[in-house]
């Protein structure tokens, strides 16, 4: 039993060989589509490349002739097939003679999506043959051989940031850039680093040592973007010179400008309203309310209102217009004062930035005309009248002693 199986076996591989002893197809030999010429690499294939491929078909018999030859190549993914012969992915050889060779030629255009990989090629050669003498006898011969081309995928990079926050003149803004390798290969060795510009800077390391960033995933940096003083708003640039090396060992580099927003902001304690000035008239008190811009942005077309009291001229409002950095303006307001009654003041500065946005400021004051002084609701002005009182009551006592002392001198 075990022999008969064993020459079964034998039998069977002796079918195999015999059947396709007579014919032999070398490996693919291949160039992309676009190779110049003298490049150095041009068996390096990557996605979106044409891809030519010569196939060399040889019948090693030393006794039979070949006719008819068709030879067949069925592409895997991510190869597609191009038309170059009559019927695409098929050509024909009409004789090959005892020891004879000749070449075929197909074309396949790779997918950019393909990840760096090894990819299957099946190659099918059908061909008759026949004895040149003596036996007419023809029989069919088969053959397919598969074959692996590499395919290299390219890195390709995008930058997004986790803010977009615009960054306000002389000051810094943390970031964490994020890196993304949206390509088809990996990039080993990789290497960011971060050039500013005159209005722009990065404060710490600019040089970035990444390792190596596979396709499809990201890694992130975190720096401080620093934005010059008196910088004009705008859009300015971070330069990220991207260098690595792929997977087919070539040098890639890669120049990406990071646009940052630079925005100079109106802050809250930047307009200071404070009371300029005091005098008491016919009727009443001549308030002066004064607005300082503290900043370095402009406060535009500001306007002046006061509530809580009555105007003698009807005239609550004042247009003060832009106030620039260092500025002041103020809005001067008689008042009607009954006595020596204590009035409340309450004035809203109401302006716009650069960019159209309201604000609106609203202070409170206290008038006491009794005392010709006031007092704040917002800075406490009444410390600064405590102190001038002290400093008046100090005065006269230096005075009445300096008489006393003056008056016992003449006694004596």
């Amino acid at each position: 039993m075990k022999m008969l199986v064993k020459s079964g076996l034998l039998l069977l591989l002796i079918t195999i060989i015999t059947n396709s002893f007579a014919l032999a197809i070398d490996n693919p030999q291949y160039a992309i589509d676009n190779a110049k010429l003298g490049d150095t690499n041009p068996q390096i294939i990557h996605p979106g490349d044409y891809v030519n491929i010569w196939i060399k078909i040889t019948n090693d018999d030393y006794d039979k002739q070949l006719k008819d030859i068709r030879v067949e190549i069925n592409p895997h993914y991510p190869f597609e097939l191009k038309q170059v012969n009559p019927k695409i992915g098929t050509a024909e050889i009409s004789h090959l003679n005892e020891g004879e060779s000749d070449i075929v030629y197909f074309k396949l255009y790779v997918k950019e999506d393909a990840q760096s990989n090894d990819y299957r090629i099946d190659v099918k050669v059908i061909a008759t043959e026949y004895e040149s003498k003596g036996d007419l006898k023809e029989k069919t011969k088969e053959i397919t051989k598969v074959f692996y081309l590499p395919i290299y995928g390219i890195a390709k990079f995008e930058i997004d940031l986790n803010s977009n926050n615009p960054i306000n003149p002389s000051e810094s803004e943390n970031l964490d850039i994020i890196f993304k390798n949206q390509g088809t290969g990996t990039a080993k060795y990789l290497t960011v680093n971060l050039k500013g510009s005159d209005s722009l800077g990065v404060v710490g390391p600019t040089t970035f040592y990444l390792e190596s960033l596979r396709a499809k995933t990201q890694k992130s940096i975190n720096v401080d973007a620093y934005v010059i003083p008196n910088t004009p708003d705008g859009i300015y640039s971070l330069n990220a010179e991207i260098s690595w090396i792929g997977e087919d060992g070539l040098e890639y580099n890669s120049d990406i400008p990071i646009n940052l927003k630079v925005k100079t902001t109106v802050f809250d304690t930047q307009p200071f309203m404070y009371l300029d000035g005091i005098k008491r008239i016919s009727g009443g008190q001549e308030v002066t309310v004064a607005i300082a811009n503290r900043g370095t942005s402009k406060l535009r077309h500001s306007v002046l209102e006061i509530d809580g009291v009555t105007e003698l001229n009807d005239n609550y409002i004042r247009y003060l217009g832009d106030l620039d950095e260092d500025d002041s303006d103020s809005g001067i307001y008689e008042l009607y004062v009954f006595g020596d009654s204590k009035v409340n003041l309450t004035a809203k500065l109401t302006y716009f930035d650069d960019y159209r946005n309201e604000y609106v400021i609203i202070q409170n004051f206290e008038l006491d005309p009794k005392n010709s002084q006031f007092v704040s609701e917002g800075p406490n002005y009444m410390i600064f009248g405590l102190f001038a009182l002290v400093l008046v009551v100090v005065y006269l006592i230096y005075k009445r002693w300096k008489k006393k002392n003056r008056n016992l001198d003449e006694d004596e």
